[in-house]
């Protein structure tokens, strides 16, 4: 909620119980993907899917373009998209690591044993930290997708670099996956996180803005603003998720959990 990648519904409830739909993790993607900011997304003249324009989901229809069009997702068959329809874990696993880089193909993640090849990678990845023992053929709830999303935001991203080698006497050109220094929380966000205790506060009136002071250890401390007040945590081990690229020494925080 704290990046704007998921919010509740109208009555402030969030009910994690619920099944996510297709519909709502292509506008989460999409979201993280543009750093928390809603995208400017166009559709095409026609759309790709049968089933999305003119139904109860037309709302997605921009965010359910956008992911296909980078290959985070693909349709049901038939021309279909389904974008009321459960997301299962290894179907949310493969969405996510298209999002952090991997190629469906050149990853092994289309045709048979596709999601044995996801799940080994997600596993790695530590998409499923926290979910130990998910069943990741069932449909997700939106708790579980929100941990998921959560969780690949703090893996990090890869690309291909392609080389030309000599193969019986012709060259040919080889790709290889390369993993990059950064994580999506970090190229999206400009994000970091900071693990330490919440040992200070203090509270500007005039800007109604609090700062925050986290200690790491004994010689380090980071310091972040924010207008939500966290004095509740006073003392207590605290994760901080704040954007690095703030002006200044103090940063914005994003939240402190």
């Amino acid at each position: 909620t704290a990046l704007n990648i998921i919010g509740g519904y109208e009555d402030g409830s969030y009910h994690p119980e619920r099944n996510i739909e297709r519909s709502e993790i292509t506008k989460m993607i999409c979201v993280a993907l543009n750093g928390g900011k809603e995208p400017n997304l166009a559709v095409p003249a026609t759309p790709t899917f049968s089933d999305v324009r003119g139904s109860a989901d037309a709302w997605a229809e921009k965010y359910i373009e956008s992911c296909a069009a980078q290959g985070i997702v693909s349709g049901v068959g038939g021309g279909r998209f389904s974008p009321a329809g459960n997301v299962t874990g290894s179907q949310l696993a493969k969405m996510l690591l298209v999002a952090l880089g991997y190629r469906a193909d050149e990853a092994n993640f289309t045709g048979n044993g596709w999601d044995t090849n996801v799940n080994v990678i997600a596993t790695q990845k530590g998409l499923y930290k926290g979910l130990e023992g998910v069943d990741v053929s069932a449909a997700l709830t939106r708790d579980t997708a929100a941990q998921m999303v959560w969780n690949a935001l703090q893996a990090k991203e890869v690309g291909y670099e392609y080389t030309l080698v000599s193969e019986n006497g012709q060259l040919v050109s080889k790709t290889e996956l390369v993993p990059k220094a950064t994580t999506l929380l970090e190229s999206k966000y400009e994000g970091k996180i900071v693990e330490g205790t919440l040992s200070q506060f203090s509270y500007n009136t005039n800007k109604e803005e609090w700062t925050y002071e986290i200690a790491v250890s004994t010689s380090d401390t980071v310091q972040v603003k924010s207008t939500q007040d966290f004095t509740a945590l006073m003392g207590q081990i605290v994760k901080a998720v704040y954007d690095n690229n703030t002006t200044g020494k103090i940063k914005d925080a994003y939240g402190i959990f």
